[in-house]
């Protein structure tokens, strides 16, 4: 199975996001996104999973997204959801309940209407809360959590759906170090082993390097760049992304990136 983007032009409002992407997202891959904020990385999400909001602009002569050669926008959304998944960048518990209850809306696409979640299900959502570092969680109140705990809790979720294909807004917000180099682990290890896809926004450029095999980096004019991480994320295109001068450092095991003084 394979995601592909072909000659997609996206703009929101005024703003051009992409021109004429061409793109193929496989499994076993983990992809990042880079970008300046208000680049357009979410929304880029957003439209990939089938989900562009209603200000933004797709250039339908030629643009076509598809999963396993089917178009994205002739499955049902329920269908989808078993291939598909999104983390958003932020998401608001509105309605009580515990976190064990809140993991296990990733198996709504695998429910029928009417029906309740299964043994099998509370399985699925206690092992991915425990992948998380929520073991001890099951049974605490959502609006008791810090940002930290809901942000794992946000990504146990999407590991209960378990899709073929994770887009994930931003997943370390909210977490420390350690925390982030744990999950972001976690995450790549599950891509390669059961060959399932990450499509990743980040800003780190360093844990990006470190994690992702695969980047795409979006310009403020619409120009966008793709390919192997070690091919594309060096000092020079990370200045050219943010206008900024950028060292690069390199040791026999290590690659950093840090910021120059103007």
């Amino acid at each position: 199975m394979s995601l592909k983007i072909n000659n997609l032009s996206l703009s929101i409002a005024d703003k051009v996001i992409c021109k004429e992407l061409n793109i193929q997202f496989n499994q076993g891959e983990f992809w990042g996104i880079m970008g300046v904020n208000g680049v357009g990385k979410t929304t880029l999400l957003q439209t990939i999973i089938g989900l562009p909001n209603n200000s933004t602009h797709i250039d339908t002569n030629m643009a076509l997204i598809t999963l396993n050669d089917k178009n994205i926008f002739g499955f049902k959304r329920i269908d989808l959801a078993k291939k598909m998944g999104l983390m958003l960048q932020e998401y608001e518990y509105n309605f009580p309940s515990t976190v064990l209850e809140a993991a296990l809306i990733g198996r709504h696409p695998f429910i029928n209407h009417w029906q309740w979640e299964n043994e099998d299900d509370k399985t699925l959502a206690s092992l991915a809360l425990n992948e998380v570092g929520l073991k001890n969680f099951y049974q605490r109140e959502v609006n008791t959590l810090s940002g930290g705990e809901k942000r794992r809790l946000n990504l146990a979720t999407l590991l209960t759906q378990n899709p073929d294909y994770y887009l994930l807004d931003e997943p370390v917000n909210h977490l420390d170090i350690k925390a982030q180099l744990e999950i972001l682990s976690l995450l790549k290890n599950k891509f390669s082993q059961n060959k399932q896809g990450g499509i990743m926004v980040i800003h780190d450029p360093n844990l990006a390097y470190r994690y992702c095999d695969h980047m795409l980096l979006l310009f403020d004019n619409g120009q966008w760049l793709s390919g192997k991480t070690t091919d594309i994320l060096n000092k020079d295109n990370l200045g050219r992304l943010y206008n900024c001068p950028i060292h690069q450092l390199n040791d026999e095991q290590h690659t950093f990136f840090v910021p120059q003084h103007s």
